[in-house]
C-alpha cells in the first residue's frame, strides 16, 4: 500500500507541473516512474529477511537468568514457604491465568506477590523453568502432579509434554490409575493410550487391585468392547467372577448384568460345564441360570443368533499348522514356523524361549504348550493372539519322547525316557497344576498319542528293548487303561493322528532300536471294526516326522530318513483319506526331524509370510 501510494503522488506532481527540469531530467524522471508503475515489488525484491534463530534461545536465557538474579522481577510467586521473583510480563505472555490476574483488578495485581497454595514448590520451579525457557523435568513420580499444575495455569504445551511423557509408562498395574487421570484433566492421548493398554492386556489387567476396585459401569465398559484382546473368550467369563467375588455381598446381584456381556459363542461346551460343576455364585442365582440355559441351549442346537458374536481378535482367524522344534545336523533349534493351509504359504513365527528338540507338543484352550524334550525349559506356552511365547519357571522333570494331548480342556502328558516309562499327569491349564493320573500297562517312549471320541489312544514305542506293536486306551471318566488289539507292525517315532468316521491313522517310524530301519507301511484303526487295516504308504518313508489332520486330509511335516541319502526331510506331503493318495504339497523352509506339528486358529493381523 505504501508504494502504491508513492507511485500517486508521483503521477499527481508530474501532472500539475510541480518539476522544472529539462527535457533530459523529465524524460529520465518519466522512465523511472514508469519502471515502478510496471514493477511496483522492485523495492521490495531488494529487501532481505534476516533471521536468527540461535537470537530467540539466547533471549530466553537472558531472561531466565535475570530472573534467576531477582534483576528487574517486579513480582513475587509464592508457594510452600518458597519465594520464586518473576517477571509480570513473561508470566503474562505464557499463561493466560497469569494474563487475566495480572491485566484485573486483582489484589495481586497490586500486592507484588502471587500466592498459589495448591502447587508444590519443586513443580512451581519446573513450570516457571518451563514459561522461561519452554523446558522443564519430571519423573513417572512428578508428571501427574505437573499436569495437574499446568491444566489449572493454563500451560498445554506443557501439559501435553508430560501427558506423552505418561504414555510411556503405561503398565498393568496403572494402565486403569492412569486412564481416570486422564479423564478428570482431559489428557485425550494419555486416555486413549491407556484404554488401548488395558484391552491389548486385558487378562494381565484384570489380576490387578485396580480393577478389583473399578465401579460396575467401568467394568461393564471394558468387557462389552469388541476390541479386547483374549487367547479365549473365558478369560473374560473369569475377571467378571474375580471383580464380582472381590466384594461378593454387594456385588454378586450385578453378575447377571455382567454375564450378559460375555460371549459365550466363543467359549467351549467344556467351559460351560465347569461353570455348572464349580460356580455356585452363577448355579444359585435364577437370573444367572437362565443365562446359562440360553447359552447351552445355542451349543444344543447351534442356534447362536440370540448370542452375540466374537470378540475381533477372535473372529479373524485362519486354520494354520505351527511346526516348533526339531534338530537338524544334531542341533536343535528354537524355530517357530506357520503352515498356512489355504494358501499353503509358510509364516516366520517368534521364536521359542530356548532351543528344544524330542519334546511334545498340544494345543488346549487356544493355545498351543510345549513340555519336555531336550531342552532348559520344561514347559513353554503359544499364545496365538498375542504372537508370544510365555516360559514357566517351575522346575518339572519332564523327559524327552513323550507324547501330549488335550481333551477337555486339560493335558495329559504320557510316558517318556525317564525312570518310569509308565507315568501319566494331568495339566490343569487354568489351575496351572499337575497331578499323577494311573499308570499305563507297557512302559513307552517314542510313542504316539491321540484323542479319539473322549477317549485316549496311546500306541507303539519303545520299552528300551524293543520296538512296539500294542496299544491301550485310556478312559479319563473313570481314570482306568484297557489294552486293545495290536497294531500290524512294531513302531517307534511314528506318527498318529485322529481322522474322519472314528479312525486313527499311523505312519512311518523305525521298526527296530538301532534306528537303521525305516517303517515305511501306513495302517489305520477303525473303532467300529476294531481292526487296524494297511492303507497307501507315503511318497518318502519318514520317522520322527510331525503330523496334523484336518477335516480329511492328513499332513506329514520333515522327519527323517535313514535309507535316503538325505537323511533330514523338508518336503510336506498330504493324504487324502477318501482316495487312499499321498500327494507332495509343499516344501519347508528347512530340513528337521523330530519336530512337533499343531493345528492352531491364528489371527490374520499377525500372519505375515515369511
Amino acid at each position: 500500500m505504501a508504494t502504491s501510494f508513492l507511485l500517486e503522488e508521483e503521477r499527481a506532481h508530474w501532472e500539475r507541473g510541480w518539476f522544472r527540469e529539462s527535457s533530459a531530467g523529465v524524460t529520465s524522471k518519466l522512465l523511472h516512474v514508469l519502471r515502478r508503475l510496471h514493477c511496483p515489488n522492485e523495492a521490495a525484491a531488494s529487501m532481505e529477511r534476516l533471521l536468527d534463530e540461535e537470537y530467540k534461545g539466547e533471549l530466553l536465557q537472558s531472561l531466565n537468568e535475570l530472573r534467576k538474579s531477582n534483576s528487574l522481577c517486579d513480582t513475587t510467586i509464592k508457594t510452600e514457604g518458597k519465594d520464586f521473583p518473576v517477571h509480570r510480563c513473561v508470566l503474562t505472555a505464557a499463561s493466560p491465568y497469569f494474563r487475566a490476574m495480572f491485566t484485573s483488578e486483582f489484589r495481586e495485581n497490586d500486592s507484588g506477590f502471587v500466592e498459589l497454595k495448591n502447587i508444590t514448590g519443586a513443580i512451581m520451579n519446573e513450570i516457571i523453568q518451563f514459561m522461561y525457557t519452554g523446558k522443564a523435568e519430571t519423573d513417572s513420580s512428578s508428571a501427574q502432579e505437573l499436569i495437574m499444575a499446568a491444566d489449572f495455569l493454563m500451560l498445554p504445551s506443557l501439559k501435553l509434554k508430560a501427558s506423552k511423557f505418561l504414555e510411556g509408562t503405561i503398565s498393568v498395574t496403572n494402565c486403569l490409575a492412569l486412564e481416570s487421570f486422564a479423564r478428570q484433566f482431559n489428557c485425550d492421548l494419555l486416555k486413549q493410550a491407556s484404554v488401548s493398554y488395558k484391552m491389548e492386556n486385558f487378562p494381565s489387567v484384570v489380576k490387578t487391585d485396580d480393577f478389583k476396585s473399578l465401579d460396575f459401569e467401568r467394568v461393564q465398559d471394558l468387557i462389552s468392547r469388541d476390541e479386547i484382546v483374549v487367547s479365549k473368550e473365558e478369560e473374560v467369563y473369569e475377571a467378571v467372577i474375580i471383580w464380582v467375588k472381590h466384594e461378593v455381598a454387594s456385588r454378586e446381584c450385578l453378575l447377571p448384568e455382567l454375564l450378559k456381556c460375555v460371549r459365550a459363542s466363543s467359549m467351549s461346551k467344556y467351559s460351560l460345564k465347569r461353570i455348572i460343576d464349580r460356580e455356585d455364585l452363577v448355579i444359585k442365582d435364577p437370573a444367572c441360570m437362565k443365562i446359562l440355559i440360553q447359552w447351552l441351549r445355542a451349543f444344543l442346537f447351534q442356534d447362536y443368533v440370540l448370542l452375540q458374536g466374537p470378540r475381533l481378535c477372535l473372529k479373524f482367524k485362519e486354520t494354520v499348522v505351527v511346526l516348533t522344534g526339531g534338530h537338524r545336523s544334531g542341533i536343535s533349534t528354537s524355530t517357530t514356523l506357520g503352515f498356512v493351509l489355504a494358501t499353503k504359504k509358510w509364516l516366520q513365527l517368534p521364536m521359542m524361549p530356548c532351543p528344544r528338540t524330542r519334546h511334545a507338543a498340544a494345543v488346549c484352550g487356544g493355545q498351543l504348550y510345549v513340555v519336555g524334550g531336550f531342552s532348559e525349559i520344561p514347559l513353554c506356552c503359544f499364545n496365538p493372539v498375542q504372537n508370544e511365547w510365555f516360559s514357566t519357571e517351575k522346575n518339572l522333570p519332564f523327559h524327552p519322547h513323550s507324547a501330549l494331548v488335550a481333551l477337555n480342556e486339560e493335558l495329559y502328558l504320557i510316558g517318556g525316557d525317564s525312570d518310569n516309562k509308565r507315568q501319566v499327569r494331568k495339566y490343569k491349564c487354568n489351575l496351572d497344576q499337575w497331578e499323577f493320573l494311573s499308570p499305563m500297562a507297557f512302559s513307552r517312549a517314542a510313542h504316539c498319542a491321540v484323542v479319539l471320541e473322549e477317549l485316549i489312544y496311546v500306541m507303539g514305542g519303545h520299552d528300551d528293548n524293543v520296538c512296539l506293536r500294542s496299544v491301550e486306551c485310556y478312559n479319563p471318566a473313570n481314570d482306568q487303561w484297557t489294552q486293545i488289539l495290536d497294531m500290524n507292525n512294531a513302531r517307534k517315532f511314528s506318527a498318529a493322528a485322529a481322522i474322519t468316521n472314528g479312525k486313527i491313522i499311523v505312519v512311518g517310524g523305525y521298526s527296530d532300536m538301532g534306528f537303521t530301519r525305516i517303517e515305511e507301511t501306513c495302517e489305520i484303526f477303525d473303532k467300529s471294526l476294531n481292526q487296524w487295516s494297511l492303507v497307501s504308504s507315503p511318497t518318502v518313508p519318514r520317522a520322527a516326522c510331525g503330523i496334523v489332520s484336518v477335516k480329511s486330509a492328513v499332513y506329514l511335516f520333515g522327519g527323517e530318513d535313514t535309507n535316503n541319502s538325505v537323511y533330514k526331510l523338508d518336503s510336506v506331503e498330504c493324504y487324502i483319506v477318501q482316495e487312499d493318495k499321498w500327494i507332495h504339497v509343499s516344501t519347508m523352509p528347512e530340513s528337521l526331524s523330530c519336530l512337533q506339528a499343531s493345528l492352531i486358529q491364528f489371527p490374520v493381523k499377525h500372519m505375515t509370510e515369511d
